[in-house]
């Protein structure tokens, strides 16, 4: 019997020893589900008024829900890529779709809801977060983007903060507050003026962070996979033990104050790792994924109480439940998002009630100022965001990927770049990559296009590799030019046969466990015929392109490095970065990456994709 769906059954509440005492199983209802709404797999789920907004699986859907318990669908909007998290602010509804960015919708006519932009953020959109004109959207890796959303159509970069990987954020009175996955904790910004946040503090969890939510001078957070303690495998006492949630007290808002915490049943599922809260008069509602959906009573904040569950049913061809990736709460009923499933409806009499987010007095923006750099020469600034660039060998120009501002083209003076040409792409431009005068650039849905450069700074369109329902985010052309690497989502790989550029083709398709958030590619053939790419949970994987038709070969050495860094030929060689430091290798080495020495650079910790200039 699966661990998660047996946790269930005995209704026993394993906990870590940092646990606060859990209630007996005899007090926890079941809260059953009643209806569905038929729009099929969804991610979250919002409401305003009678109107209910829930995307998943590339939409968004509008419901009337005047008759909470009998929502009738009104209108759809596809197109919108990995949906994962919703935002509102009257009509105009913010979408935070991972790789796929940022989509702002006009739903005015719930029948007919319209694209008004699609924002190209500086990671993957993951969580959202709105306070007056600003929208704090978690980027991850990246953390925190604040844009200006005064102007739906036109959303503006303010800046970033660094707070870790951020997963989801809630604002309330000036500070910002982040749910951090990996280090596990809650980070505190101050951003009472958003051009300039500043982070305050970091409070551990007990548990994975993602959700969260201010209420009533109480911050609550939703935890998930490991706890604190040892949790290396299954069995180790931390292993799964971190999901539950956390209350801490903001009579100092940028000191949270940790009150109390419960925990729920133990499991780990990686993929589906997400965890929200609302929070209601007393009582929390936690979105838990394939655990379900809990009612805790909060209004012991020192000693939080789960009194309800819900729990999907497992799938057919699956072996674990069913999961929620968020809820919101309607008129004496609970709206859960069911990841593989669809939205469903669970009553909750006398409780259950539509809130709005506590954000309180919204973030100044101010003038924007510019950087000052004295050691800057000169600079060029793009309407979009700077992705990649590349520079032809004895050439005076640079291509630049500028995302919603497509491929440009630059003169390189001896202090001074000049915009030669500006070619618009189908969607953002994100990479750029050069093969003598042949230009490759990854546009998203637009696919990956090839382009001739002239002596005149031009571009020529030669051909495009179009992958349908895809989108190319980044690529890799390495000498002699027969092949092209290429990241499709955040996952596949894609090599494609380029040597005639009017008409690339696809010569093998390949998917390893893991993920592709950023450029994982090699740039160069090691031997004249083996390419590699890494993913971000399962390492480094190479391909033979020596023949006519490219095929899987191996993955060596074993372990994994940060999807923040990267690796390079170095000689006859290879050089990844790694821990802080690097390593060298052979491409045939069978010692795994943990056995081999890292080299370390005085006083640096060396973290990115690496550049070798000379020795």
């Amino acid at each position: 019997m699966n661990r998660v769906f047996a946790a269930a059954v005995l209704g026993l509440f394993l906990a870590s020893p940092m646990a606060a005492a859990e209630p007996a199983a005899e007090a926890i209802r079941d809260m059953p589900i009643v209806e569905t709404l038929g729009c099929g797999r969804s991610m979250d789920v919002a409401v305003s008024g009678d109107r209910m907004y829930v995307i998943g699986d590339g939409k968004l859907h509008v419901a009337d829900i005047s008759e909470p318990l009998k929502p009738r669908l009104l209108g759809v909007l596809t197109g919108l890529g990995n949906t994962r998290q919703i935002a509102l602010s009257g009509a105009v509804v913010f979408v935070g779709s991972r790789e796929d960015g940022l989509f702002v919708i006009d739903a005015s006519d719930a029948a007919k809801p319209v694209l008004l932009t699609h924002y190209d953020t500086i990671e993957f959109a993951t969580g959202l977060a709105l306070a007056g004109e600003v929208l704090f959207v978690a980027c991850r890796q990246y953390g925190v983007e604040l844009v200006d959303v005064s102007e739906p159509r036109h959303p503006k970069h303010l800046c970033a903060v660094r707070t870790g990987e951020a997963q989801s954020v809630a604002y309330h009175e000036g500070y910002l507050y982040a749910g951090v996955w990996g280090s596990s904790e809650i980070v505190t910004v101050d951003v009472r003026q958003a051009r300039s946040p500043r982070m305050v503090s970091r409070v551990p969890l007990d548990g994975y962070g993602d959700g969260v939510e201010v209420r009533d001078g109480f911050l609550y957070a939703a935890t998930g996979h490991h706890s604190r303690e040892a949790h290396a495998g299954e069995g180790d006492p931390g292993y799964g033990h971190g999901h539950g949630l956390e209350i801490f007290d903001l009579a100092d808002p940028a000191q949270p104050a940790f009150l109390g915490r419960v925990k729920f049943p133990p499991f780990y599922a990686i993929g589906n790792d997400m965890w929200g809260v609302t929070v209601r008069e007393g009582h929390a509602f936690v979105a838990d994924t394939h655990n379900g959906i809990f009612l805790v009573d909060v209004r012991d904040p020192r000693n939080p109480k789960v009194i309800g569950r819900t729990q999907l049913p497992v799938p057919e061809g699956r072996s674990i439940p069913g999961f929620f990736g968020g809820l919101a709460l309607g008129r004496d009923c609970i709206y859960g998002a069911g990841g593989w499933t669809d939205l469903h409806l669970i009553p909750v009499p006398g409780l259950a009630q539509p809130v709005d987010p506590d954000t309180g007095t919204p973030p100044g923006t101010g003038p924007v100022e510019e950087p000052k750099n004295e050691a800057l020469l000169t600079s060029w600034r793009s309407e979009g965001q700077v992705h990649a660039v590349a520079v032809p060998e004895e050439e005076d120009f640079a291509l630049a990927a500028c995302g919603g501002a497509g491929l440009q083209v630059i003169r390189l003076g001896d202090a001074s770049l000049e915009p030669v040409e500006a070619v618009p792409t189908e969607d953002f431009a994100t990479d750029v990559c050069l093969l003598g005068r042949l230009v490759f650039a990854s546009e998203g849905t637009g696919g990956l296009s090839i382009w001739e450069l002239t002596g005149e700074g031009k571009l020529v369109r030669k051909g495009t590799y179009r992958v349908p329902g895809g989108r190319v985010r980044y690529a890799a052309v390495p000498a002699p030019g027969k092949f092209a690497l290429v990241e499709v989502g955040a996952g596949t790989l894609h090599l494609v046969d380029v040597s005639n550029p009017a008409a690339p083709r696809l010569a093998l398709k390949d998917s390893q466990f893991g993920l592709l958030y950023g450029y994982q590619l090699l740039d160069e053939l090691v031997d004249g015929r083996f390419g590699a790419a890494f993913w971000h949970a399962s390492g480094l994987h190479w391909y033979d392109l020596g023949s006519e038709t490219p095929r899987y070969e191996a993955q060596h050495p074993a372990g994994r490095f940060s999807m923040m860094d990267g690796l390079l030929k170095f000689g006859d060689r290879l050089l990844a970065i790694r821990g802080g430091g690097y390593v060298l290798f052979d491409r045939e080495e069978t010692r795994p990456f943990d056995e081999l020495p890292l080299r370390r650079a005085s006083g640096t910790r060396l973290r990115g994709r690496p550049t070798i200039e000379g020795s």
